[in-house]
């Protein structure tokens, strides 16, 4: 006689991806507070009368019991948990990029609870502050360091003296930042590098000054696995760049004709 697998006990997660599976059901990779990331399917999900198809929303808390001994779990129970705000345009892209950074950084069944509440914290923080670049920057970091990949930006690995401002810095991936020079790794101003230790960025040109070197250590980190949501909000943000020139109409010649005009 088979032994059945034992419950779970309740613990919060949420969605990070779902797909079909068979005609009713899904596959959905979970983050949870105690496991941490990991996949279950949802058996009859995709039916109308399923009790747990309205709780699995993206970038909503749920609680969750589920059970197996395998890699993918069986889901019997999940509970959507009130509290979060519904995130929109900006927001909600930058809640996509975090669950894809997520995916792809984070092995499976790996807990990493202090990561979790850095997760739910800026999904909250998203919804309530547009001071988008400093939330996902803040999260890049504490990703990083949980995956024993933290950065340096306190001072040069090289000297041990305290990083300055206007220095240009060679960060290596795997060590830190030398006063720039001959080496391996992106140049970046030590302003930046002591703006991401603060969590605050003086002016728009620090914040993307940021943001492209801590991306530039996630790609290192990928393995050349791209993370699709931050090309989407690149091309974004280009556009709403483009729509806010207005065109310069040409000065119009005295006496022109209707036709000129035209």
């Amino acid at each position: 006689m088979a032994v059945q697998a034992k419950k779970s006990t309740p613990q919060r997660a949420f969605v990070l991806h779902s797909y079909a599976y068979k005609e009713s059901s899904l596959i959905v990779d979970l983050f949870t507070v105690d496991s941490g990331r990991m996949a279950a399917v949802a058996k009859g999900a995709k039916r109308p009368a399923s009790n747990i198809r309205g709780a699995l929303l993206s970038l909503q808390p749920v609680e969750v019991i589920f059970s197996g001994r395998g890699e993918v779990k069986t889901l019997t129970q999940a509970q959507w948990l009130p509290g979060q705000p519904w995130l929109t345009g900006q927001a909600l892209m930058c809640g996509m990029y975090l669950n894809e950074l997520l995916i792809k950084l984070l092995p499976r069944e790996d807990p990493h609870p202090e990561l979790f509440e850095s997760y739910a914290a800026a999904l909250l923080t998203l919804a309530e502050s547009d001071e988008h670049s400093a939330i996902l920057r803040e999260f890049e970091t504490s990703l990083l360091a949980e995956m024993g990949y933290g950065l340096q930006l306190v001072c040069d690995v090289s000297t041990e003296k305290p990083l300055v401002a206007e220095t240009l810095y060679r960060y290596d991936p795997l060590s830190g930042p030398t006063e720039a020079g001959r080496g391996f790794g992106p140049v970046v101003r030590g302003e930046a590098l002591l703006a991401l230790g603060r969590g605050r960025f003086e002016n728009s040109a620090v914040a993307a000054e940021a943001r492209d070197f801590v991306r530039t250590i996630i790609n290192f980190h990928l393995e050349q696995r791209k993370v699709k949501t931050s090309d989407v909000m690149h091309d974004l943000r280009m556009l709403a760049e483009r729509l806010d020139v207005k065109p310069v109409r040409p000065a119009r010649k005295p006496g022109a004709t209707l036709r000129e005009k035209a």
